[in-house]
């Protein structure tokens, strides 16, 4: 899936928001607002819609969620898209771009007939590697049932309203609807949150790849927090020795021990959160170094690797 951009075309056009080069609607600019540039924007949609033909057009989504309402007034980009009987249907919200009344974005949607499905909503595919391998609790099998009849009731409720759209497009009412509803899936299954530690190992093993998550947050003073989470040994070492996703501290041009896995824990996982100081005499190197030497299945071998790249 491409990224969004907005681009606000101010030499020949000053008054156009796109997505992409192509992707374009004229606005009036009411000035900005936080760095969110507020915009008055005219509808331009027909009466009804063929819904056998393809579909785009500029909306004005009076409500969306907080969650897409600060997404857009951070300037990262929105997108939902949604498979029914009708066709493939995508929207867009443009980043940094709110409506004159600061609250409602503006939209991009779209339809394409030939990308029409009516399959369920997948599960993610560790937790549907899980469910045929028999390894959900009873817990969790009611999670996932739960979860499939809210997608199912979601993709139901999309074909509606979309439906209802196409036969009264210029109705406020019925562009909302559609508009919140396909802004508004349900929330999908996190496998780090669903599964156990022993699960994720067991599909390690049955050859599913689970990668888990290794985040950086700066704190003041050149010091920064590392969280890792639900992260496979395999690649805790490959990423450390290859001095990658802030485990090796770009600041610090220093060698450090090269790790291995001991055999028979390849697909163990590591969960930590580490804070890296800078005013302790001990490199920051050497504090992660230390903390991942405690990991049960790592160890540290008789080399030391290079100072990472820039």
């Amino acid at each position: 899936m491409s990224l969004l951009l907005l681009v606000l075309l101010r030499s020949a056009s000053p008054d156009v928001v796109c997505l992409e080069p192509t992707v374009c609607t004229p606005v009036t600019e009411l000035g900005g607002d936080g760095g969110v540039q507020r915009v008055r924007h005219t509808e331009r949609l027909p009466a009804r819609i063929d819904a056998e033909a393809p579909f785009a057009a500029w909306l004005s989504w009076p409500a969306p969620p907080e969650a897409v309402r600060a997404r857009m007034a951070a300037r990262q980009p929105v997108e939902f898209r949604a498979v029914i009987p009708a066709g493939r249907l995508r929207l867009a919200v443009a980043p940094g771009v709110a409506l004159e009344d600061g609250s409602g974005a503006l939209a991009f949607l779209s339809s394409d007939p030939l990308g029409s499905g009516s399959d369920p909503l997948p599960l993610p595919e560790a937790i549907a590697g899980a469910e045929s391998l028999g390894l959900l609790t009873p817990d969790q099998k009611a999670a996932v049932a739960r979860w499939r009849d809210a997608a199912a009731a979601w993709q139901s409720r999309l074909a509606s309203d979309w439906t209802a759209f196409t036969r009264s497009p210029r109705t406020a009412s019925t562009r909302t609807r559609l508009l919140d509803t396909l802004g508004a899936p349900p929330a999908p299954l996190r496998p780090e949150q669903l599964l156990t530690e022993a699960q994720r190992i067991e599909l390690r093993r049955k050859g599913h790849a689970l990668e888990g998550r290794i985040v950086v947050e700066d704190l003041p003073g050149d010091a920064y927090r590392l969280r890792v989470e639900g992260v496979p040994l395999e690649q805790l070492v490959e990423d450390w020795n290859a001095g990658l996703h802030g485990l090796v501290s770009r600041l610090e041009r220093v060698p450090r021990p090269r790790f291995h896995v001991r055999p028979g824990h390849r697909h163990d996982e590591a969960s930590f959160t580490l804070d890296v100081r800078s005013d302790v005499d001990e490199t920051r190197v050497s504090q992660v170094a230390r903390r991942l030497q405690e990991v049960p299945g790592l160890e540290r071998d008789d080399t030391d690797l290079p100072p990472p790249g820039l």
